[in-house]
């Protein structure tokens, strides 16, 4: 059991703390190819249908890959109010940059709706862990995947006193 919710936690985080490339040929994503994010992170979604990833932080520099809306990713560091940072391998030094126009930070700290029940798997069938009361704040993580490529948002990945576990996000103020 432990097993499993390391493994789940662990490609969770990874695919919320990386890139889904698309390489703006092929229209399914190849793999996930950036950093794995160490908590407590700060999540960015894109906001757009594509985002281009550039080598240098201007328009007018090399597209070296894209992300499509919903992916989600770790600034690295701003580079100035329009720009940001991240971690790539699709360029040589490791270093791409985004618009940060397009992007939309995710909240790191959730609180419940209701008592949740914070579980060992991203389903009703796993084991609780503990009962998160009403109101009370749990720190996001990330969302669970379904796939290799695909994000479930019906469950989140968050901490609650030291303990990390799958949250249903219908009980989560998620705004």
């Amino acid at each position: 059991m432990k097993r499993n919710l390391l493994k789940a936690a662990i490609t969770t985080i990874a695919l919320s703390g990386t890139l889904l490339f698309s390489n703006g040929v092929a229209k399914q994503p190849i793999h996930v190819s950036a950093a794995v994010v160490n908590a407590p992170i700060s999540v960015y979604e894109v906001t757009v249908s594509v985002l281009n990833i550039r080598s240098t932080p201007n328009t007018s520099s090399k597209v070296v890959d894209t992300l499509r809306k919903k992916d989600q990713i770790e600034i690295v560091k701003f580079y100035n109010a329009n720009w940001a940072q991240i971690k790539t391998t699709t360029t040589k030094n490791g270093i791409a940059y985004v618009s940060t126009k397009y992007l939309q930070k995710l909240p790191t700290t959730l609180t419940t709706k209701s008592n949740l029940n914070l579980r060992s798997g991203a389903s009703t069938k796993y084991k609780v862990l503990t009962v998160i009361p009403k109101g009370a704040k749990v720190s996001f993580l990330g969302y669970q995947t379904a796939g290799r490529t695909q994000i479930d948002y019906n469950w989140a990945i968050v901490s609650y006193n030291g303990k990390k576990g799958f949250a249903n996000t219908k009980y989560l103020n998620m705004k």
